[in-house]
Order: C-alpha cells, then sequence, then structure tokens
C-alpha cells in the first residue's frame, strides 16, 4: 500500500513546553491509526499539524507524497479534518452548513450522500442551534467526509454520540478504509473503539510516540500467563511454585493460573501429568490493549 502521510521528527513547541518531540509516524492508504494517550500528551497537537492547523516548529511532513508546507493547498484538497469541538453558525440549518461549505471547496460533491450516511437527512432542515451535542458531532464528521477524501484526520470522532451512533461511525469509517482505501489517523479515550476499528495503534505520553504496533499483534495470545484446568488445585499451584521456571502459580476454583516464559508454557501440562493430576486444557490469556496502554504509558 502507497504510504500517503510521514511525519518525520516533528516537534512543536509551545514557549518552553515540548508539545510534540521528535515523532515519527507513517500512515498508508486504506489503514486505520488510533492515536491513545492520557491528556496533555500530545495527541491533538499532533493532529492539528497533520491537518495544518497548528504549525509545527521542527521536523517535516508529507502527504501524498508532498511536502505539507509548499504544496498546502493542494494536500489540503485530498483530507478531511474534525477537530476536537466543531463549531457552526448556530443560526444556519444543516444542510445549509453542508451546501455552504460545498461553495467554499469550489468541489462537486453530494451533500445528500453525506447527510445520508452520518445519519443527518433527518434533521436537514433543524437550525445548529438546535442541535444535541451527538447531532453537531454527527455535522462534524458530516463536514469531514464531504469532498470525499482520500485522508481523514480525526479527533475523538465519537465524542458525545450514543451507543447506536458510535458502532454506526466505527462501522461506515472502516467501510471507507476498506472499501475506498481511505486513510484514517484518529484520537480517541475508548480502548473498545481502537480494538474494532484500528489496523495499527500509537500511544503517546509526554510528547513522545512510546509505542506502535498492529493492533493484531497487541491482542495476540500471551502464553506467558495461562490458566490451567485441572484436579487438585491447591497441590497443583503449589507443586508448580516449586518450580524454578514459573514466576508464580495461583490455585482457581478450576485449577491453576500460571505465570512463567513462554518458552516454559509446553512444560505445565507434561510436569502436572507426570505429577498424577488429571489436565483437562490449557488456555493462555488474551493481550488487552488496556494491558499495552498503561505498559506504554508507565513513567
Amino acid at each position: 500500500m502507497e504510504t500517503c502521510l510521514v511525519l518525520d521528527n516533528v516537534s512543536k513547541r509551545y514557549g518552553r513546553t515540548l508539545a510534540v518531540d521528535s515523532l515519527c509516524l507513517e500512515l498508508r492508504r486504506g489503514e486505520v491509526m488510533g492515536l491513545l494517550g492520557p491528556n496533555g500528551a500530545g495527541k491533538s497537537t499532533t493532529l492539528g499539524m497533520v491537518s495544518g492547523l497548528v504549525r509545527r516548529t521542527s521536523g517535516r511532513i508529507e502527504i501524498f507524497g508532498l511536502d505539507a508546507d509548499r504544496r498546502f493547498m493542494e494536500v489540503i484538497a485530498r483530507m478531511g479534518v474534525l477537530v476536537e469541538r466543531p463549531a457552526f453558525p448556530e443560526y444556519l440549518t444543516v444542510r445549509r452548513v453542508l451546501k455552504w461549505l460545498v461553495r467554499l471547496s469550489g468541489r462537486a460533491t453530494s451533500v445528500d450522500w453525506a447527510l445520508r450516511v452520518t445519519g443527518l437527512d433527518a434533521v436537514s432542515g433543524m437550525r445548529v442551534g438546535r442541535l444535541s451535542q451527538g447531532m453537531r458531532q454527527r455535522l462534524g464528521i458530516a463536514q469531514a467526509i464531504l469532498a470525499e477524501p482520500e485522508l481523514l484526520v480525526l479527533d475523538e470522532p465519537t465524542s458525545g454520540l450514543d451507543v447506536e451512533s458510535t458502532r454506526e461511525t466505527l462501522a461506515f469509517l472502516r467501510k471507507l478504509a476498506d472499501e475506498v482505501s481511505v486513510a484514517i489517523l484518529f484520537s480517541s479515550h475508548q480502548m473498545a473503539e481502537v480494538e474494532i476499528l484500528c489496523d495499527r495503534v500509537a500511544v503517546m505520553r509526554g510528547g513522545r510516540l512510546t509505542a506502535c504496533e498492529r493492533t493484531a499483534a497487541v491482542l495476540s495470545w500471551d502464553f506467558s500467563r495461562l490458566e490451567v484446568l485441572c484436579d487438585r488445585a491447591e497441590e497443583a499451584a503449589a507443586a508448580l511454585t516449586a518450580q524454578p521456571w514459573v514466576t508464580a502459580a495461583e490455585a482457581l476454583p478450576a485449577g491453576v493460573r500460571v505465570t512463567l516464559r513462554e518458552e516454559d508454557a509446553d512444560r505445565t501440562a507434561a510436569f502436572l501429568v507426570s505429577g498424577g493430576f488429571h489436565v483437562r486444557g490449557i488456555v493462555p490469556k488474551r493481550r488487552t490493549l488496556e494491558e499495552y496502554f498503561l505498559k506504554a504509558t508507565r513513567p
């Protein structure tokens, strides 16, 4: 897949505060990357620099192989952007806002399509001032996709949405990536939606990138943490605890929870069977995004 976004040692300083420090990232067409981090990690500043709303202090940004500064107008025409709290004229109707944005862009795009896929068609005649926070967020997403962009930069796109609207939005964004090869970079505090939507996850802390990995690898099975289904759980735990290759063993109602090196996982069942225990199965623990996040943001 073609690389459509490159951040090369990008930094942003506000006075003495280094908000983003030497950030390096790449995003390919059709790929969805979730940007995670605690408050103040530099996520919104990063998205602002990519979208041209925040001027970086140093480093290089290339979008579609073009210098993001020198070719800004060419680049921005191929992007859709959703800032954290989108604001629109309160006195305009939903449809009028989108028509106004189409007129400003000078591109022939379908307002009806944007209204339909974001679920705003039923309130298209309502003034923005009367919209709920969730509906305003949908309008923000509608304006971001209005010009059928090749790159979407979204700051917490599901903020303020209810459960059903969140599910529909995530499914729509995934469809854009899979069927039209739209690249998506978005920030979120919701681990579940990142797991569902993202091909890769990047974690920031204190303005620096602390981890970046494919989501499938993050959520893989962990053979260093096993649940062994067996009889005589207390005896089994005591026997395992005495072994030098076992870090910890804890008795459970249906067996034993064991912590050990991954390369020693196969020894567990053989050891228990040789000791006369009846082993019914071994279940490795699945890694979670929350664990990955906590490890990546640990001081």
